[in-house]
């Protein structure tokens, strides 16, 4: 078998891992954010980030399971099997799926459109920086903010045409994380993974060594991360 290089989502298996064993001590070894792909015949099987994939070649403790055809990205709770599966990268069993966000991105080019995106404040800890990852498709980040209804709250990645940034870097395209709360901000602070796609960005991208990514924070006010692409330009 081929060199496993998964990262492990050691900020939340000890929160989920309780709900994908059983009372014989039947534990996942492995947890990781993928992207979900259903097949003609209603199988599915599972894709990272760097395009590996894998199927769920042993479903028994899964095994009424259906993807949710609006849910793109979620957590999957695995263990490795020995068996190889034709056209896959790795053959799992199957313990666990957890849908996590999956919003969109879009370019601003109107003072109108900018006003119709909230701007709730979204936590993000330097420490977590390790937890988030940044591809051709997909942004992921690790985030916290004050949550009594989880349904309520949406993400949006957005190129801010309107206003000037306020720090940019050359060779990076400033983007900026817009955080709907729909009014529910009065709750704990909750931790959740979030994935934004940036396809729709794919043109500003292109000649691009990777992001510049705006946060408007609870504690910290605006703060700015750097994001690079893989196999920087």
């Amino acid at each position: 078998m081929k060199k496993f290089g998964f990262i492990l989502l050691a900020a939340i298996t000890a929160a989920l891992a309780p709900s994908c064993n059983d009372d014989k001590g039947d534990y996942p070894g492995y947890s990781l954010i993928t992207s979900i792909r259903t097949l003609d015949d209603g199988s599915f099987y599972f894709v990272r980030d760097n395009g590996q994939t894998l199927y769920p070649g042993d479903r028994s403790r899964m095994p009424h399971f259906t993807p949710d055809d609006e849910q793109k990205r979620a957590i999957v709770w695995f263990n490795l099997l020995d068996e190889p599966v034709s056209g896959y990268d790795y053959n799992i069993a199957l313990y666990g799926v957890d849908y996590i966000y999956a919003g969109t991105s879009q370019v601003v080019n109107t003072q109108e459109e900018l006003d119709q995106l909230a701007n709730n404040p979204t936590s993000f800890m330097v420490d977590y920086l390790s937890y988030s990852n940044f591809t051709d498709e997909w942004l992921t980040l690790y985030v916290g903010y004050p949550v009594t209804d989880n349904s309520k709250h949406s993400f949006t990645l957005i190129v801010n045409n309107v206003e000037e940034p306020e720090q940019s870097e050359e060779g990076y395209l400033d983007v900026e994380l817009r955080h709907n709360a729909d009014g529910d901000i009065h709750g704990y602070t909750y931790w959740y993974y979030i994935s934004l796609d940036v396809t729709p960005l794919a043109e500003l991208l292109k000649d691009k060594k990777g992001i510049s990514l705006r946060i408007l924070t609870q504690q910290n006010g605006t703060k700015y991360l750097k994001f690079d692409l893989p196999g920087e330009k």
